[in-house]
């Protein structure tokens, strides 16, 4: 579409802005919002050039914001085998078959979203199954959490690996058995991903960022390698939405820290991440106490308190943010008590600070999280998708006392923490509209939060987490005119409804990038 310097939207606007909470149009100026108002309000001296979109009462929101995904992974694994609806082990075997009958010899045959627990055995192809089908493929399988991988044996030999690395899976006879857990799993899927070459990451750029833009998404915090970051940066201009990537560290060695503080793109408020732990899933995430089905474990931990305060102190004295991965109560002691050692030493008031998932926190750890001013970013998309109905697979995992503690919306915004929406693509798929019927429809009656609430995580409390909200977030003269256009009030419709809104367009800088394709008879 062409870009006009003067426009004005017309429909059911929700500002998300407490002054001035539902107005009926936007006047937009070169790409940012001039004017909001009724439709005379607005339009009262505007030039005869200036062109009026109606979209006859729909219903139109702040562009909505992602602030954890791994775009570019999630762009491979679109290019690549979707077995996210598989139900068996041989219907996994014979997609990956098909796949590799149309790929050239060495080249790598990707499989994505891939559940054992939907498949009636339960497990993984194994390392004999994917063999047969692929004996001059390099194949990998990727658990949906991220947490697991599956190899062939080519593919273990390409990327070097040895029986005795932490989290390599060896059979009877001791044998490499081609499933990869933490804390292997995590670098390899990263090192999987970075094996493609510009053009196929520009594939996969492309890939993603279309898919964002049709489920309303106008703006995305990504976490990459320093080196996909700046080919990120490089081709903003090339894609539908506006990008922000987190610079994430795959281990805490001094010389990986000190090369991207170095780096060009690297500037004041930057933010930068690492992992602390694992995944409940994967029995990786750090508990107090052993899984309930586990009683042998009681998960891990990446990095001793050392290395962890050493990691935090570098990047809060360099001046950039920070964002740990901390799924639950032992690692989340372990992050917050490093943010409070290193807050007390080198004050900051507006430091905002992440902690990622903070799946299964105690109310404790809410009540300092809330103290030291740390931005939680969560993804309720996990509660539909990873843990089941009414929360029962995260209550085989955990027990009945713990699973009350499993994303306490309700418990952590009455502290007055800010709590930031997200996907983890490929984790999950992209859809805030679905996080926020998430939020809204929560297992734990007593942690359901208001529709207006769950809706700020993925606007004005999602822009805070990427220190945006002075200029995105909700729809205010000086805000840039970015949208989503709902097929239906989400404050309107019945709650159990929300999941089911479309998204009718998506607008960025006043330019629409998205627009649903109307049925034809």
């Amino acid at each position: 579409m062409v870009k006009h310097p003067d426009l004005i939207l017309k429909g059911n606007v929700i500002t998300m802005v407490n002054w001035k909470p539902r107005v009926e149009a936007i006047r937009i100026k070169n790409g940012k919002i001039i004017a909001v108002g009724s439709i005379e309000e607005v339009v009262k001296g505007t030039p005869k050039s200036t062109q009026i979109i109606d979209f006859k009462g729909k219903t139109i929101v702040p562009g909505f914001i992602d602030t954890h995904t791994h775009l570019l992974a999630t762009g491979r694994a679109r290019a690549g085998v979707d077995l996210s609806s598989v139900t068996s082990i041989n219907e996994a075997v014979a997609l990956i078959k098909q796949r590799v009958k149309i790929t050239p010899p060495g080249k790598w045959v990707l499989g994505w979203e891939f559940n054992r627990l939907n498949t009636k055995e339960k497990r993984f192809p194994d390392i004999k199954e994917l063999d047969a089908i692929s004996p001059g493929h390099p194949v990998f399988i990727q658990h949906y959490d991220t947490h697991f991988l599956m190899l062939n044996s080519l593919a273990f030999k390409q990327l070097g690996l040895s029986r005795e690395m932490e989290g390599i899976v060896t059979d009877d006879k001791g044998e490499p058995a081609g499933l990869i857990e933490d804390p292997a799993s995590t670098d390899l899927w990263y090192k999987i991903v970075g094996l493609a070459d510009k053009k196929e990451l520009l594939e996969a750029l492309r890939i993603a960022t279309r898919e964002s833009v049709s489920v309303g998404i106008t703006s995305i915090y990504t976490k990459e390698s320093l080196h996909d970051a700046e080919l990120i940066l490089k081709n903003q201009d090339n894609v539908p939405v506006r990008i922000k990537p987190i610079l994430f560290f795959h281990a805490l060695r001094e010389e990986d820290i000190d090369k991207v503080l170095r780096a060009d793109i690297v500037r004041g408020k930057t933010c930068v991440a690492t992992y602390a732990d694992g995944s409940i899933e994967g029995h990786t995430a750090a508990l107090f106490e052993p899984y309930t089905d586990k009683p042998e474990t009681l998960g891990m931990l990446y990095y001793t308190d050392k290395e962890m305060y050493r990691f935090v102190e570098k990047a809060h004295r360099t001046g950039l943010q920070i964002s740990i991965h901390a799924e639950s109560e032992r690692c989340i002691e372990q992050v917050l008590n490093t943010y409070e050692k290193v807050l007390e030493k080198y004050p900051l008031d507006d430091h905002r600070h992440r902690i990622e998932h903070f799946e299964v926190g105690t109310k404790k750890q809410i009540k300092l999280a809330a103290r030291l001013g740390v931005i939680l970013a969560m993804q309720p998309i996990f509660i539909t998708v990873c843990e089941g109905p009414d929360l029962d697979y995260y209550r085989s995992l955990l027990g009945d006392y713990r699973v009350k503690r499993a994303h306490t919306y309700r418990a952590i915004l009455d502290e007055g923490i800010t709590v930031a929406g997200g996907s983890d693509t490929p984790v999950t798929r992209m859809s805030p509209l679905k996080g926020i019927h998430a939020c809204v429809n929560h297992p734990l009656k007593e942690q359901r939060i208001d529709v207006h609430e769950a809706i700020e995580m993925f606007t004005i409390n999602a822009a805070k987490a990427g220190f945006e909200d002075d200029i995105k977030g909700n729809i205010e003269p000086g805000k840039l005119a970015d949208f989503a256009v709902l097929s239906d009030d989400p404050y309107r419709v019945p709650r159990e409804k929300i999941k089911d809104i479309e998204v009718e367009a998506t607008i960025v800088g006043g330019e629409v990038v998205y627009q649903k394709k109307k049925n034809t008879p």
